[in-house]
């Protein structure tokens, strides 16, 4: 999570470097271009619980963040993110818990481009390449889809969920988690912890596999429910934005939700989207076009 202020941005994370790691990605800038001042070095806790993440205020020295060289978020994030090491045996079930429940995926990771482009469809961030130490490399396609099914087994039944999952697609693997339980705590305010759980799924596989690994998680259709809302939303706006030939500037939400906003109106003829704000308070703006 990320906080502008009047003297630099002030970036959370589970540590120190994690926080520096996302103000690298939100300011698009290399780490001799910044100032780093910890503000809390963060607390673990016990077994997840009492867990703090670590704060830092970050300041640019030689230029403010500009939309203008903005580039490919995931481009952007594999350049900077550093190479994962390879995990011997599976983490023990309360860093589990703890890491899908706390942990957020990296707002960049997930950015749309610039209004007047095709915007993209991806959602998940993939995991970095993995190079595996010893053994062969997994196949693809079966192997793939074997391990992404004991993986989500594995870490549904560490968080206590009484659930299983359904194989909704092939090309991308998407996987749709249901059940009877309650699922609030595993989809989080405007999904954000469902993404954060999509991405540990895909770091996981990564370095199961031995290389970068998309598979798309939801859970009881909350993704498509989601997307069905934001379209709607999306053209009651525009037919406002229409009568009174005033732009409209939605709530903030995260990369993936703007995105919906952005395609839904990509080929009206009256209006036209485009994106403000910097991290957290990034927002969709719907105008009449010119």
């Amino acid at each position: 999570m990320a906080n502008n202020s009047g003297n630099g941005v002030i970036v959370t994370g589970g540590t120190v470097e994690d926080a520096v790691k996302r103000a690298l990605l939100q300011l698009n800038v290399t780490l001799d271009e910044i100032d780093v001042e910890v503000l809390s070095s963060g607390s673990r806790g016990v077994l997840g619980m009492g867990r703090e993440d670590a704060r830092v205020r970050v300041t640019v020295r030689s230029r403010p963040y500009s939309e203008e060289d903005e580039e490919s978020e995931e481009v952007v994030a594999e350049a900077e993110a550093p190479e994962a090491e390879v995990l011997d045996e599976e983490p023990a079930a309360e860093d589990v818990a703890a890491a899908t429940a706390e942990a957020e995926a990296p707002a960049a990771a997930e950015e749309e481009p610039a209004a007047e482009e095709e915007p993209d469809d991806e959602e998940e961030p993939v995991a970095p390449p993995i190079r595996r130490p010893r053994g062969e490399l997994l196949e693809s396609g079966e192997d793939l889809e074997n391990e992404a099914e004991d993986l989500l087994e594995t870490l549904l039944d560490r968080m206590g969920f009484m659930a299983d999952f359904d194989l909704v697609s092939e090309d991308p693997l998407a996987y749709n988690i249901v059940g009877d339980d309650d699922f609030g705590r595993l989809i989080g305010r405007q999904g954000e912890t469902l993404r954060a759980f999509g991405y540990l799924v895909n770091l996981m596989l990564g370095r199961r596999m031995g290389r970068p690994c998309r598979v798309i998680v939801d859970v009881n259709g909350y993704r498509q429910r989601r997307a069905d809302q934001l379209a709607e939303l999306a053209e009651t706006l525009a037919d406002e934005v229409r009568a009174t030939q005033e732009p409209i500037t939605l709530e903030a939400m995260p990369a993936n939700e703007r995105r919906l906003v952005h395609v839904a109106l990509a080929d009206d003829e009256d209006v036209r989207t485009y994106s403000i704000g910097e991290g957290d308070e990034r927002r969709v703006v719907i105008s009449p076009r010119a």
